[in-house]
């Protein structure tokens, strides 16, 4: 039981800084996104799963998916 819980807690632990890594990234960010910018997803984004051709799961670095339909 301790160890599921150091477990538990070490997880939360890396996905707080995994979040407070973003956070910083879009800190450092002042304008207004006008283009794809490459540094910016690839801080955000770790992996992209192909789904189906029109389908894809954006796995982001804090943990957070999103899946996105291409129409």
């Amino acid at each position: 039981m301790k160890g599921m819980l150091e477990k538990d807690m070490d997880q939360k632990a890396q996905v707080t800084q995994r979040v407070n890594e973003i956070i910083q990234v879009m800190n450092a960010r002042q304008d207004l996104l006008k283009q794809f910018d490459d540094e910016l997803f690839n801080a955000l984004v770790e992996k992209i799963t192909t789904l189906s051709p029109t389908r894809y799961l954006f796995t982001l670095k804090s943990g957070l998916e999103i899946e996105e339909f291409e129409e």
